[in-house]
């Protein structure tokens, strides 16, 4: 029972590092991007066949998530985008995708299928796209402001980081939502 006992905490401590840490190691990640430039623009069409185009996004809020299907952290995180960003800011307002690195349509279709996600995913099997955020480290987000600025960036998941992106993503909205409101 104490051996048991004893196993199950030692899992569960290892489970809990292996979550919070990134899919490489700390000192071979580069980021190529900061919070308060410009996002690099770029075009990616997801499975469903419609185009996410940073330029065209302006006055938007938007969520870039790099991710893969192998990745344990992006497994553990999707779910949370899905319920916790997705379904809850979804709007006109509100622009997400999330982009696999080094994967096809075809390889991700059955894994969002099967999930249940719902947000746009698209494919990037050459790193095109990645390649103008860093180097290796997944998962990855961004989070661009209305000015197409970078606003929150993080790679790797813990819950705090994820807790604050949602803030992050939640003010962002709401001046959205001031610069609609007519004054009287």
């Amino acid at each position: 029972m104490k051996s048991t006992l004893t196993f199950a905490l030692l899992l569960s401590a290892v489970l809990t590092l292996f979550l919070s840490q990134r899919c490489v190691a700390q000192d071979e990640i580069q980021s190529y991007t900061k919070v308060g430039q410009k996002m690099p623009a770029f075009t990616v069409t997801d499975t469903d066949g419609k185009t996410v185009s940073i330029p065209d996004l302006k006055g938007k809020v938007v969520l870039v998530n790099f991710w893969a299907t192998w990745c344990g952290p992006c497994e553990y995180e999707m779910p949370r985008l899905e319920q916790e960003v997705w379904r809850k800011f979804k709007s006109d307002d509100f622009v997400m995708v999330a982009i696999a690195r080094e994967q096809t349509d075809q390889e991700i279709v059955p894994f969002r299928r099967d999930k249940g996600f719902t947000f746009p995913i698209a494919g990037d099997p050459d790193r095109s796209i990645f390649k103008l955020f860093g180097n290796a480290g997944i998962p990855r987000s961004y989070v661009v402001g209305i000015d197409g600025t970078i606003l929150f960036q993080s790679d790797g998941y813990n819950s705090a980081l994820f807790d604050r992106m949602t803030k992050v993503i939640e003010m962002e909205l709401k001046k959205v939502q001031k610069q609609k409101t007519p004054r009287s």
